[in-house]
């Protein structure tokens, strides 16, 4: 049985830098989690991508936050085009 399921969850670095990508996505079922612990558990490099991906995702999504124009600035912009287009 032991052997059945870990041929059944197994999957190589291709696959699992698949279901990471979709892991942000946050798109994962139970079985693909399961497939990505073990792959993680045994792959230093996969584990290691991962480690970093998801650190790259946080970091981008606190940029991107940090992007939001204040009401003041989005006022001067517009006036500057408008300004600008006539």
């Amino acid at each position: 049985m032991k052997k059945f399921m870990m041929r059944y969850l197994m999957i190589n670095c291709k696959e699992a830098t698949l279901l990471m990508a979709k892991k942000e996505e946050g798109k994962l079922s139970f079985k693909e989690r399961m497939m990505l612990s073990i792959h993680t558990s045994m792959c230093s490099i996969c584990r290691k991508f991962e480690q970093q991906t998801s650190k790259i995702a946080l970091e981008s999504k606190h940029i991107h936050g940090a992007g939001v124009l204040t009401p003041t600035a989005k006022e001067k912009i517009e006036k500057m085009l408008e300004e600008y287009s006539d």
